[in-house]
């Protein structure tokens, strides 16, 4: 079980606010790699094994063909591999490449690890006393991608046990004709359902998330962890030089240690739940 996907919707989405900023500030290559193995572990966490297929097939390729195309369109560096025609491909490029790549793949898995944690009810909850109709429109948009790939496979096995035609060409436009209409009629009974609630008539907003005191302690934990690592990354001492030459200006122990506890924070949560659940069950 995950507990931190049941903390207040305030606090998960704030983690990942600042899960996704300070991914993207720290282009270094340990807080890189820091930030994607907490991503990876929490979406295992989330999503067990098939967490090891959406690796294989989606994020290691996307990371391979970022670190490739840099090092072939990118010549800067002085550490030489091999020339083709006075082109140099250097060691810099690539290995600035394999970051960038990896950083991408991080915040990609953050990012779905997002969508399975802040749901929209949990967006609505946040938004909907201050900005309702944004945050409507926000978690309607959210859901309608999911949904839309889930009416395309529907009609696709439909039309594949129908076999009534063999053209991929007009098979496909077939199947578009028919989702696009699928998801007008889904418009249309959405609108006409909102418009028998009331809606843009005046509104409550209700909410079932209570604001606890643990959600007090996990969000003020994350505050401080990240003027911690503010502080660092304007005072320089997360510097990481990629050329002309690899070079590491310092060994940032304590940031990286803060970076680590704040990324991998939901994980450490979770064992601590784990080792609480072990005990009780040992005094039975």
């Amino acid at each position: 079980m995950d507990r931190f996907s049941k903390y207040n919707p305030k606090v998960t989405f704030l983690f990942f606010i600042l899960v996704f900023i300070f991914t993207l500030s720290f282009f270094h290559p340990i807080f890189v790699l820091i930030s994607f193995i907490a991503a990876l572990g929490y979406k295992f966490k989330l999503d067990g094994r098939k967490t090891f297929f959406y690796l294989f097939k989606f994020i290691l390729p996307i990371i391979f063909l970022i670190t490739l195309f840099n090092f072939i369109f990118a010549h800067y560096g002085v550490t030489t591999l091999f020339a083709v025609h006075d082109i140099h491909f250097t060691l810099e490029s690539m290995f600035y490449g394999l970051c960038q790549g990896t950083m991408f793949g991080a915040v990609i898995i953050w990012f779905s690890c997002y969508s399975m944690v802040v749901t929209s009810e949990c967006f609505i909850s946040i938004f909907g006393r201050f900005a309702p109709n944004i945050a409507l429109v926000f978690s309607m948009v959210l859901s309608f991608i999911p949904r839309f790939r889930k009416n395309a496979q529907e009609i696709n096995d439909a039309r594949m046990l129908l076999d009534c035609e063999h053209n991929r060409l007009r098979k496909s436009i077939s199947n578009f004709s028919a989702l696009v209409t699928l998801t007008l009629e889904e418009s249309i009974e959405t609108a006409d359902s909102m418009k028998a609630r009331g809606f843009g008539k005046g509104r409550t907003v209700y909410s079932k998330y209570k604001f606890s005191l643990s959600d007090g302690i996990c969000m003020a934990v994350m505050i401080v962890l990240s003027v911690l690592l503010i502080v660092f990354k304007f005072n320089g001492s997360t510097q990481f030089l990629f050329e002309p030459v690899i070079k590491m200006t310092s060994f940032p122990l304590i940031p990286m240690i803060i970076f680590a506890i704040t990324m991998f924070l939901p994980i450490i949560i979770d064992f601590e739940e784990d080792i609480r659940w072990h005990f009780l069950k040992q005094k039975v």
